[in-house]
């Protein structure tokens, strides 16, 4: 009687600690959870000041519920500014919250001096992940998390001196993340397409070549829209009138995971013909950005700036390429301090414009 009795103690004993580890358990999971919503600056604060919190944005299922998160809001808080587009060269990085958005934008500063100090090359950015290049060695970096993740190259690649040839494009969803890799080693106008899956773990070539047409791509400002990854040309006038692509195009290349179809997957849309207007002259430029909410309807966003002037359209259709002009504002109006200031770069975030000057943002 007392070993059996003995023997109901242990049973008792053993299933309330089984049902106290089930509970902390389930606990820390609705703890990583909760806090995996938490901006980058509280993160880091929590790391810094609780022992519990000091290794849990390493492990692998936060890092996980972290992106996964970031995935679901919708409006981008802070940019990074690389004044180089040189695939090899390095040069300074800066970091700019959006205006109202400096609380939750905030990357520690040690994310900032190891991106700085480690001369990466930040070659794409996706939903908060940053895609970089350091020499030959490709990585995706979490800066919410200081998660570094290293890629392999492609085969064919791995045995070159530069990456001059190449483009690399990062894109996000809810449960996966792939790598767009265009090469083009003989500078024709036919690409390569390499993709590589997270799940998957590999690169795998598309049977399809792009497309870019007889202009220059501007391989480093893609659009991922409606299945397909866009890419809008260079306006200079270094070709002649009667050549096919003599004015200012956006080519569209589907990156579907069904690569069976061997249809020819480049498509040419025109830009606006009052784009097109004047789009020789030395002071234009064009560039294209994504429109439209994360969970909503999505769009490609067309932006001239010519003579300091800004005028801003949106693809209302995509397979008529039909488009609707919303802004035009002259820099003048804007109440800037510079006189003709020299705007090295703009991109629309949250629906506005942002542009550089070489003194401020």
């Amino acid at each position: 009687m007392q070993i059996k009795l003995l023997k109901q103690n242990a049973d008792g004993t053993a299933g309330r600690k089984e049902a106290q580890t089930e509970f902390l358990v389930k606990n820390r999971i609705t703890k990583t959870v909760i806090l995996s919503w938490l901006p980058a600056k509280a993160i880091h604060k929590l790391k810094s000041s609780s022992k519990l919190f000091s290794e849990l944005p390493e492990t692998p299922y936060f890092v996980v519920k972290q992106v996964e998160n970031s995935l679901k809001k919708d409006r981008p808080s802070f940019f990074f500014i690389q004044r180089n587009d040189i695939l090899n060269h390095n040069d300074c990085v800066e970091l700019h919250p959006l205006p109202g958005e400096e609380l939750s934008s905030g990357v520690p500063e040690n994310t900032l001096r190891s991106i700085a100090s480690s001369h990466l090359k930040i070659l794409s950015s996706s939903n908060g992940l940053l895609l970089c290049l350091h020499g030959m060695e490709l990585f995706i970096i979490n800066p919410a998390t200081c998660y570094l993740l290293h890629i392999f190259l492609p085969n064919h690649l791995q045995q070159r001196r530069n990456l001059h040839s190449v483009s690399m494009t990062l894109e996000c969803d809810s449960d996966n993340y792939r790598l767009i890799l265009f090469d083009n080693e003989d500078w024709s106008s036919h690409f390569d397409c390499h993709v590589y899956s997270h799940k998957q773990g590999t690169w795998s070539l598309r049977k399809n070549f792009f497309f870019a047409g007889s202009r220059i791509l501007k391989f480093d400002m893609p659009v991922i829209c409606n299945g397909a990854i866009h890419f809008i040309s260079d306006c200079y006038s270094y070709l002649a009138k009667d050549i096919t692509h003599f004015r200012s195009y956006i080519m569209s290349y589907k990156i579907t995971n069904d690569d069976e179809d061997k249809r020819i997957e480049t498509k040419l849309l025109r830009v606006p013909k009052e784009a097109r207007r004047g789009s020789q002259d030395d002071s234009c430029d064009m560039n294209i950005f994504k429109w439209g909410a994360v969970a909503g309807h999505q769009t490609i966003c067309l932006v001239r700036l010519r003579n300091y002037i800004f005028m801003v359209w949106i693809l209302t259709n995509y397979e008529s390429c039909s488009w609707r002009r919303i802004k035009k504002v002259r820099v003048k109006g804007m109440g800037l301090v510079e006189q003709n200031p020299d705007i090295s770069g703009f991109s629309i975030l949250n629906g506005d414009l942002v542009f550089a000057t070489n003194k401020m943002v």
